[in-house]
């Protein structure tokens, strides 16, 4: 589970479609398997089984890290506090 900077809720509309494409898209690549997801406005719940290679830490840094970086290159008001 994570949640977006000062927990507002952005993850909205065109936000939260591409949020499932980008980490079904991460999942698909790294051999993961989404057992469940949750994309709720202001916090992501994401339940995987994943190879045992992958430390809990370096799973959150691969769906956050890209995730992050995608959404803020197509959605560049997510990057101001106000830019809602």
């Amino acid at each position: 589970m994570w949640i977006p900077k000062y927990r507002r809720k952005i993850l909205a509309g065109d936000v939260t479609e591409m949020l499932q494409q980008l980490i079904e898209e991460v999942a698909e690549r790294n051999n993961i398997e989404i057992l469940s997801l949750s994309i709720q406005p202001d916090y992501v719940h994401l339940f995987v089984f994943a190879p045992p290679r992958y430390s809990p830490a370096q799973l959150i840094n691969l769906f956050k890290g890209y995730t992050t970086k995608k959404l803020l290159e197509k959605f560049p008001h997510l990057r101001t506090r106000h830019g809602l």
